[in-house]
């Protein structure tokens, strides 16, 4: 079966979205690029972001379809007035100020940033001045 390039999309997810609604239309859709942009997601940038592909003979209705998301054509009235998004308030994250809010392992992600920092930075280069100095 022959397949065509239906869209680009920067992230995995949209175009895990984008097959999942050209499925639910009835168009065969796969993501010919996710492994390897799981696998190094450095390279999505360089193969040029992530590929939707579809059946040639579905190619038009598909892209058609794709156009129609990107326009918004599918979104309810109640999404669009944006009631659904909560309301942001700098330094604040629900009820909790930011400053209450640490990660699992807050000091020690601190700590291990430390021993990083002298494990191949301050080390390394103490011991070429050292090579340097004669010591």
């Amino acid at each position: 079966m022959d397949v065509l390039e239906v869209a680009r999309f920067s992230t995995i997810p949209e175009g895990e979205l984008a097959v999942a609604i050209l499925r639910r239309h009835g168009i065969e859709a796969r993501l010919p690029d996710r492994d390897m942009a799981t696998m190094n997601p450095d390279l999505l940038i360089a193969i040029g972001n992530v590929r939707v592909v579809a059946a040639a003979d579905r190619i038009a209705e598909a892209r058609d379809l794709i156009a129609r998301v990107r326009r918004g054509d599918f979104t309810e009235a109640e999404d669009a007035d944006g009631d659904w998004m909560i309301d942001a308030v700098p330094g604040k994250v629900g009820e909790l100020d930011e400053g209450e809010i640490s990660g699992v392992l807050g000091h020690i992600k601190k700590a291990g940033v430390v021993v990083i920092l002298l494990a191949f930075v301050v080390f390394p280069l103490a011991s070429c001045f050292g090579m340097l100095l004669g010591y």
